[in-house]
């Protein structure tokens, strides 16, 4: 049960259902799932060291809101991750794979052209959570689903529109989308690695 209603307000959290900053109340969430206070409190408390909730006990309990240094230092958090993830899995790819998960990128550039923060969102972490299903290393795996969630909330698609010029990532992503057709793991790498604002070697 603490599983189900923490999957449940995770998504509610990352698709925008509850914002940032509001504030959560046990009584109305049980409400809202149909289950008793217990459950509730564990979910949140798993969700607040998953960095998605904040709590003071006996003062607030509410939906985090990073700051532009936390999106920041997030993304360049994600960026060590996802380039190993990138590393790894470009060069084990089957050239149908490389194709689909390039054309994956397409959408994404496509949505950043746009500056739409839903397909950015739609397109942006699972099109890396198919590099990461390729790596073929369960370690790396697991990492990933442990720490992905809370990083990829504090990256959310309409703050990276607000901090970073679109031109300057439509390329980053069309420079990971041909080195991923072109199964070239190096570029690829410094492609995420630039994407997520890992400073240049």
């Amino acid at each position: 049960m603490r599983d189900t209603v923490r999957e449940q307000l995770k998504q509610a959290i990352m698709e925008g259902t509850f914002e940032p900053g509001e504030t959560l109340h046990d009584k109305e969430l049980q409400d809202w799932l149909g289950v008793s206070r217990t459950p509730v409190r564990d979910a949140l408390n798993e969700l607040t060291r998953m960095g998605l909730v904040e709590m003071e006990p006996n003062r607030f309990t509410r939906v985090a809101n990073p700051t532009d240094e936390e999106t920041t230092t997030a993304m360049q958090t994600l960026g060590v991750i996802y380039s190993g993830v990138v590393r790894i899995a470009v060069p084990r790819l089957s050239e149908r794979t490389a194709k689909r998960i390039a054309d994956q990128l397409d959408l994404l550039l496509d949505a950043v052209a746009r500056r739409d923060p839903l397909d950015m969102r739609k397109y942006g972490f699972p099109t890396f959570g198919l590099f990461e299903k390729e790596t073929g290393n369960p370690l790396l795996v697991k990492l990933c689903r442990e720490s992905v969630d809370g990083l990829a909330y504090k990256v959310r698609s309409q703050r990276i529109i607000e901090l970073f010029p679109p031109e300057v990532t439509i390329e980053q992503v069309r420079d990971l989308a041909e080195a991923t057709r072109a199964r070239d793991a190096a570029s690829a790498e410094a492609a995420t690695a630039a994407l997520f604002q890992l400073p240049a070697l």
